[in-house]
């Protein structure tokens, strides 16, 4: 006799996911910023990221998931959840920043823009992290929805082997 159990997405498929999803859209995005405010534009749609783009997405991502899970548990709307979800980027931003800088591995710098704050994060992108964090609730609700039915045999006592 065999029985199918259903279990949820493993945390560490989520934290692939979003890695890959944050590494994509970052390539994406530098590919059509340049082809659109270049000069000379980027006719080859070039993008460009880094490898530590993907831990960097993929842990602010698994964590903004935990807000998103206590948010959704404690009935905040969307319109409570974005702000947070935009802070805890900034912040995430910044402090990933502040440890590459120290290892002079950063990647980003935001320092020739208005609003910015040590060339690490910029207000400017705050349009563009809205977009993205309405994105990742929608994310949120469907990985975490999402199961996986795994077939198990149980034991049958009358078969010998």
């Amino acid at each position: 006799m065999s029985q199918v159990k259903s279990y949820p997405l493993p945390s560490w498929a989520r934290f692939y996911f979003y890695g890959m999803h944050g590494l994509l859209d970052e390539i994406v995005f530098t590919a059509l910023f340049d082809f659109i405010l270049k000069p000379e534009g980027n006719w080859m749609l070039k993008g460009y990221s880094t490898i530590f783009s993907f831990f960097i997405y993929g842990s602010c991502s698994f964590f903004v998931e935990q807000i998103y899970r206590y948010c959704v548990k404690h009935d905040y709307t969307i319109k409570h959840r974005l702000p947070i979800y935009i802070l805890f980027i900034y912040v995430w931003e910044f402090t990933c920043g502040l440890v590459l800088r120290y290892f002079d591995a950063c990647s980003w710098d935001y320092s020739h823009y208005r609003f910015n704050i040590m060339g690490l994060i910029t207000l400017e992108y705050i349009p563009g992290w809205l977009f993205l964090c309405l994105w990742q609730d929608l994310v949120f609700y469907y990985l975490l929805s999402l199961r996986i039915n795994l077939l198990f045999a149980l034991p049958d006592s009358k078969i010998k082997s």
